[in-house]
């Protein structure tokens, strides 16, 4: 019973001090806002590059599967209408400009593809089958000098890959 006094009499002696030390500063010095804000500028320039990277990789990777699924859809009008379509590439203003005869509406790819090698048509029959007789190869180059590829199968099958040439 002597004792059960001593913890209590702590505890306040402990809040007493803490309550004061709080009270006694106002905010950050000037150096701990300096080390902040060099910390976030050092993060800030190694993730930047990283970030544009990503997003010109992002960028051609939408256009080459947008591409793909539009000569996928250019194929299917021509087995379903029972006619040739030519889906015909070319560069205008900087941009790539996908033209389908009429049978489909015209794309515009992003800014960011500012040429393309192969082509510049590819043509599918009434039964969906490319007009050549061998694989014809298209490449997307981006800003950055990234390729992207695709391949139209004389049998009409349209593939993709990340490379310079596919597989």
């Amino acid at each position: 019973m002597v004792f059960a006094h001593l913890p209590v009499a702590m505890c306040v002696y402990r809040h007493h001090q803490r309550t004061s030390a709080v009270f006694g500063q106002r905010g950050f010095t000037l150096i701990e806002v300096m080390i902040a804000v060099a910390i976030v500028g050092i993060l800030a320039m190694v993730a930047v590059p990283n970030y544009l990277q990503w997003n010109a990789r992002y960028q051609l990777k939408q256009a080459t599967t947008e591409l793909a699924g539009n000569l996928n859809l250019a194929r299917m009008a021509a087995k379903n209408r029972g006619l040739t379509v030519t889906a015909t590439l070319a560069l205008v203003s900087g941009q790539v400009n996908v033209d389908f005869g009429g049978a489909l509406a015209p794309i515009l790819l992003p800014q960011s593809i500012i040429a393309f090698t192969g082509g510049p048509t590819i043509q599918f029959t009434q039964q969906g089958l490319s007009g050549s007789g061998a694989n014809e190869t298209l490449t997307l180059v981006s800003q950055q000098g990234t390729t992207y590829s695709l391949i139209v199968t004389p049998a009409g099958k349209v593939n993709w890959c990340a490379k310079m040439t596919c597989p």
